[in-house]
């Protein structure tokens, strides 16, 4: 006799129901899949309920979010592990940060570069966004954490045209900062209104405006520069330009607006109106296919670039355009 599946067992069956039934049907003919950097022997933490117990390990960096810093590096926080890696367009390791401060780093969501080469990380467990200098050496606590009921939690950030964006999740809210982490105005409040979050995320960046995950709201929310309120896109469903889990954003130089989603395991495409292009990816673990996909990066010859978390990989994919 078979026995049951146990309550985990359930759950990830129950959730798989989900991520099939909420599916976009829509495939994408615009999007080639190019190759993988796998991360799996890399950074991987030794857990002392291994040894105990005899359990298997998890091993291999389980990247969170990515970033480019130059032509030739790439930049990817692993929350699991509680390290920063800079790798080169090959996925070698050429820099792994575990300690700020002589503290180990404990959750690092997000990464970033500004014009002049530093690297800026946030860890929402110590509350602090950290800057680097351009050989990754630790430089200061760029922003200290903030005051606010809940406290203030930076996740997801930006540096553009000599502004830093960071999300503050608990808040609510969208903050700019200057070139030196002085406050210039804040965004937002807890709400489904135009302008109003429910646990906003991540958050990417061009010349003249800001996109934002607004997680919970199920929907990205665009802003002006100046954090005037534009335009949403997006809504809770199973169609194609509906979200279940909304993650990492990116945006090309045509405005596109790129979102993964860690339930759906794909990456949908709007246009800047907020019009649904197309999709690509699914769950799985062959080319093409995520397992719970987060940051995502959009380079100026149109590759793609996605943290596939669980599948301990970055996949890389060419934008095809479509020719008449």
């Amino acid at each position: 006799m078979r026995s049951k599946p146990g309550g985990r067992g359930l759950i990830w069956i129950f959730t798989a129901a989900l991520v099939f039934c909420f599916a976009p049907l829509l495939p994408a003919q615009s999007v080639r899949f190019v190759r993988t950097l796998d991360l799996s022997g890399k950074t991987g933490k030794k857990n002392i309920k291994t040894f105990l117990l005899g359990k298997k390990e998890k091993k291999g960096c389980k990247p969170f979010s990515i970033c480019r810093l130059g032509e030739n590096r790439l930049c990817v926080t692993d929350t699991v592990n509680g390290a920063v890696i800079v790798l080169d367009n090959n996925g070698r390791i050429k820099k792994t940060v575990t300690h700020v401060k002589g503290f180990k780093i404990v959750s690092p969501v997000s990464a970033c570069g500004d014009d002049r080469g530093n690297l800026y990380v946030s860890d929402s467990a110590r509350q602090e966004v950290w800057k680097f200098d351009s050989g990754y050496q630790f430089e200061a606590v760029f922003i200290p954490p903030l005051p606010g009921e809940p406290g203030g939690r930076i996740t997801g950030i930006v540096f553009v045209g000599g502004d830093f964006y960071g999300v503050d999740t608990p808040n609510h809210r969208v903050l700019c900062f200057d070139r030196g982490g002085k406050l210039k105005y804040s965004v937002g409040k807890r709400g489904t209104a135009g302008g109003e979050f429910n646990f906003p995320t991540h958050i990417a960046a061009d010349s003249e405006f800001i996109y934002v995950t607004d997680a919970l709201n199920f929907r990205v929310q665009i802003f002006d520069r100046s954090g005037r309120f534009i335009r949403s896109l997006g809504s809770f469903g199973r169609g194609g330009g509906d979200f279940s889990k909304p993650k990492g954003i990116a945006v090309d130089r045509e405005r596109r607006i790129f979102v993964t989603d860690v339930m759906f395991d794909n990456v949908q495409i709007f246009d800047f109106k907020g019009r649904f292009l197309y999709y690509f990816g699914g769950p799985g673990h062959r080319d093409g296919e995520f397992w719970m996909p987060a940051g995502i990066m959009v380079d100026r010859d149109n590759t793609i670039w996605v943290a596939d978390t669980y599948n301990n990989r970055i996949q890389v994919f060419q934008l095809v355009e479509k020719t008449s």
